[in-house]
C-alpha cells in the first residue's frame, strides 16, 4: 500500500441547520483531507439513519465552508475504512455498518461496510430496517 498524505484541518465554521443567517450557530468542526485520493472526509459520524435520510443529512450538512458533502461511494468507504485509524471517530467495536452511496441492485439495496472487520454487505433502504451509520465526505482535487 502506497503511503497517503494526510492534512488535518481544524476549523471554526457554522452549520446551518434549518437556521435563519441571524440565527447561524458556529461550532468547532474536524475533518481531514486524503490529499492522494482527493477526498476531505468528515472525522465524527453524523447519526444512524435510512439510505435516504443519510443521503438528506450530507445535503443539508455545511461544513468548512463547504455545501458539496456527500454520501461515499463504495471504493472511497473502503479508503475510509483502511484510513479509519488516521481519520479516527468510527465505530469500530460493535459492528457498526456505515452507508455508501453505491446500489447494490435494483430492489433498493445499498452498499454498506462493517468498520469492525472490513467486510461488504448490502442493506434495504426501508423506514422499517436498522439504521446505519452516516459519515460524508466531498471531492477536493487529487495530488
Amino acid at each position: 500500500m502506497k503511503p497517503v498524505t494526510i492534512m488535518l484541518c481544524l476549523a471554526v465554521t457554522a452549520l446551518f441547520w434549518g437556521c435563519t443567517e441571524e440565527e447561524v450557530i458556529v461550532a468547532n468542526v474536524n475533518y481531514m483531507v486524503l490529499v492522494d485520493y482527493g477526498l476531505m472526509v468528515m472525522r465524527k459520524d453524523l447519526g444512524k439513519s435510512t439510505w435516504s435520510g443519510a443521503c438528506e443529512m450530507c445535503e443539508q450538512l455545511r461544513l468548512g465552508g463547504f455545501t458539496d458533502w456527500r454520501l461515499p461511494a463504495q471504493g472511497e468507504l473502503a479508503i475510509l475504512y483502511n484510513e479509519r485509524n488516521a481519520i479516527g471517530g468510527f465505530d469500530t467495536f460493535n459492528n457498526t455498518q456505515y452507508w455508501s452511496s453505491t446500489l447494490y441492485n435494483i430492489g433498493g439495496f445499498y452498499v454498506c461496510m462493517n468498520f469492525t472487520n472490513g467486510s461488504l454487505g448490502n442493506h434495504l433502504n426501508m423506514p422499517n430496517q436498522q439504521p446505519l451509520a452516516v459519515r460524508c465526505v466531498r471531492s477536493t482535487s487529487p495530488r
